[in-house]
Formats: C-alpha cells, sequence, structure tokens
C-alpha cells in the first residue's frame, strides 16, 4: 500500500516513515482533470506514462494532482501564488491564451528553438508535427507584435455527426440516396462498417436524409429520431453549422463577436427549420439527453465530438456500428467544415525546473505519447506521424467508426 501512495505522491511523508528511500532530486507538479479515479482506463495510462516517463528520467518524481474542469480557473488562480503551484498543467483552449495574457504561463519559443530533436522525428514537437487544427490555439501575439507559443497539444478534437449505421443500413436497402453515403471496398463492393467523411452533400441534402430516416407512430409521435436537438446543447451545436456556413464565432483577437452575422443567422434558421418545420426531432425532454437516445438506437444522427465512440461503446456493451462525418456546407460554406482544438500542456511561470518540465512535455507531446493515448484512453492524436503508426492502423480494425476522424480534424476550424 505504501508504495501504492508513494507512485500517488499523495502522503510523502508518511511513505518516508514506513522506511522507503526517496531517490529522486526534482518533484515535477502536474495538473490534470483527466482522474485515474473516473475508469480504469484513465487509471492504466497515468501509470503507463509515470512508468515510461521515470524509467527514462531517473531524477524525476511525477507529482500527480487532479483537479475538477469547473474549479480549474480558480484553483490555478490561486496555486499561482501560494506555496505549491503546478509546474506543467493540461490546458483547455477556453483558459490557456487568457491565462498567458494574465501573466501566469510561460512562453515556449526559446525551448523549441533549443530543442536538439530534428524536424520530422518522433521527439519533435515543433508546428510541423502537428495537424494545422491542432496548432491553433496554442500561441497568441505578444507584447512585440510578435508570435508566442504558450503550450503544446496534446489531443485533438473536434464536433461531428455521429451516424448510427445500423439504422443506415436497413433503409439503404431500398434508397440509392442513403446507399452513397457509405465508403466502397476495392472491388466496388459496399462497406457497411465505414460511411464516408464527406458524404453529406448540403444542408438541403441533410434535411432531405433526416426526413427520410424519421419514424413516427400512429399517433405522429417520433419513435426514431431523424435528428437530435438536445435541450442542454447550447452553443456547441450551433458552432459547427455556423463553421459549415462559413461564419465564426469572434474575431482573431477574441475582441468582437461575430455570430450575429448572415452566416450566424441563417445557422440558426437552418436549426429551428429541423426541429419545427421538418419535425425531425422528438420534444425537448430534459431527463434524456440526446447522447443517451443515440445509445439507445432511437436517432439515426446526433452531434457529437470525434472522441465519443469509446464512450458508447463502453457503454453499450460493445456497438461500434456507427460513423463520423464532418458538417455539410450552408449556402455560405466552401465544403465540409466543422469546428476543432486541441488542448494542450504548458508550462507555469513559477515552475522550478523548466528542464525537467520540458522533458515530460516534450514526451507526452512526442509521438509516444500520443501512441500511450491511443492504446490507454482510445484518442486519436494531434500529430501527423501518429496516422502512420501500427498502432492507428491496428485502431482503425478494431472500431472503423474512426476511419474518418483524420479528415474531419483537417478540414475543421478554430472553435473560437
Amino acid at each position: 500500500v505504501g508504495g501504492v501512495v508513494a507512485r500517488a505522491g499523495l502522503t510523502r511523508r508518511w511513505v518516508s516513515g514506513l522506511g522507503l528511500t526517496e531517490t529522486r532530486q526534482v518533484k515535477l507538479r502536474v495538473w490534470d482533470w483527466w482522474s485515474a479515479s473516473t475508469n480504469e482506463e484513465y487509471g492504466d495510462y497515468f501509470g503507463a506514462l509515470e512508468t515510461e516517463f521515470e524509467a527514462r528520467n531517473p531524477d524525476v518524481d511525477i507529482v500527480y494532482q487532479v483537479v475538477p474542469f469547473g474549479n480549474y480557473v480558480q484553483k490555478l488562480s490561486t496555486a499561482m501564488v501560494g506555496d505549491t503551484p503546478p509546474d506543467v498543467f493540461q490546458s483547455s483552449v477556453y483558459w490557456a491564451e487568457g491565462f498567458y495574457h494574465r501573466g501566469m504561463l510561460r512562453p515556449l519559443d526559446d525551448l523549441l528553438d533549443a530543442d536538439a530533436a530534428l524536424r520530422g522525428t518522433p521527439a519533435y514537437i515543433g508546428e510541423s508535427a502537428f495537424l494545422p487544427s491542432a496548432w491553433r490555439h496554442n500561441h497568441t501575439v505578444g507584447e512585440s507584435g510578435s508570435s508566442v507559443v504558450f503550450g503544446i497539444p496534446q489531443i485533438i478534437d473536434a464536433s461531428c455527426l455521429l451516424w448510427n449505421l445500423d439504422i443506415l443500413q436497413e433503409a439503404a436497402a431500398d434508397d440509392d440516396e442513403l446507399l452513397a453515403l457509405f465508403q466502397r471496398h476495392p472491388d466496388g463492393a459496399v462497406d457497411w462498417a465505414r460511411i464516408r467523411w464527406d458524404a453529406i452533400e448540403s444542408w438541403d441534402h441533410f434535411r432531405s436524409l433526416t426526413r427520410k430516416l424519421t419514424v413516427r407512430d400512429e399517433s405522429g409521435e417520433v419513435t426514431q429520431a431523424g435528428f437530435l436537438l438536445s435541450a442542454s446543447s447550447g452553443a456547441g451545436l450551433f458552432s459547427p453549422w455556423l463553421a459549415a456556413n462559413g461564419g465564426r464565432f469572434q474575431d482573431a483577437a477574441g475582441t468582437r463577436a461575430l455570430f450575429a452575422s448572415p452566416s450566424g443567422i441563417e445557422a440558426v434558421e437552418f436549426i429551428a427549420r429541423l426541429y419545427w418545420v421538418d419535425r425531425v426531432c422528438p420534444p425537448f425532454r430534459r431527463q434524456m439527453t440526446d447522447s443517451e437516445m443515440f445509445k439507445e438506437r432511437r436517432a439515426a444522427v446526433v452531434v457529437a465530438g470525434t472522441w465519443s465512440g469509446k464512450d458508447i461503446t463502453r457503454d453499450t456493451m460493445g456497438w461500434t456500428h456507427f460513423g463520423k462525418t464532418a458538417f455539410p456546407p450552408g449556402p455560405r460554406g466552401d465544403g465540409p467544415s466543422t469546428v476543432t482544438w486541441g488542448n494542450m500542456l504548458v508550462i507555469t511561470r513559477r515552475c522550478e525546473n523548466i528542464e525537467a518540465a520540458w522533458r515530460y512535455v516534450k514526451f507526452v507531446g512526442g509521438l509516444e505519447g500520443s501512441v500511450l493515448r491511443s492504446r490507454h484512453l482510445g484518442y486519436n492524436g494531434p500529430r501527423f506521424d501518429f496516422y502512420e503508426t501500427d498502432r492507428w492502423r491496428q485502431a482503425l480494425q478494431e472500431r472503423p467508426y474512426l476511419s474518418n476522424v483524420k479528415q474531419i480534424c483537417l478540414v475543421g476550424e478554430k472553435l473560437r
């Protein structure tokens, strides 16, 4: 038990009292909202990450601290003026730039410039190693007017449309429009396990499909939703449709709202039309989320995220016959699109050992870190070279719903 607690970095004085000797010179404090207590997958990931990193860095002892997502900003603001601030933490794109401008994050440009890793190698963590959509939230304009990098991406997420392929396959038996949504094998046979990432051609096409896929009983009540609008969706539902119509939520500096544009108005009208005119959605019910209805196989398509497949498979005892697409272009759009974001590792201004912190950021942000997250958490990665690994090819075989994830992330616009 003492050994377990020692690895957790919780009560080291007590552990020392048991006679266990500490030989590591550097205590690296790492904060995250991902928690080993959430499920065994996170426990396995952090265990493997700590084991692998400390084996290669015998002078460093990682001390993890879990901070709930909703408390992150307040806790970090307090910790930065306290006795034990974190050295490194995972930052959401919602906070990272603001943290930097408040003087809480260390610029990383000098570390990137001095890094010995060669461009194109697994250890390289410069801009060219990452998908463009993963590198959009980790830099800003500094006081000198030049770009400043303050974070290294560790994941890449995107909003997507999530399709029930059981429903689509059954309906496609006598409908060529629905049949055309599926990918094809090299011999021309239909690949029922995979939908084309750009299968939905336009907003009108989406309306046509969801009307066909809506089923009602004799009283007119929707028993199978063509599409779902959740009462708690908020702006998360609006943003990707706005992006698909060529719009943005705000300007690049974050100082002016842009969503009340013709693109934004058309996006809201389109969503309202699905609900009130096409009636492809059941009535709002706060007690039933769109995710729950999708897992119960009562919806043909919902708005979800590129990360959501593993949770659905776990919660449904193994169901994987669903697929992901980008959002179809609206009348002002230019091809399929969505919104993307890449949460990142950052080093705080009060970090006591920059060199050790940088080694940790390089390990997590390098190719090996991406492979670890895929193996233990089922995530795709923000790096180009990740998609050439045996691990990714294995994941595609095991979970065909991942087949479109890279392309969806590539066409995404910045979340804000």
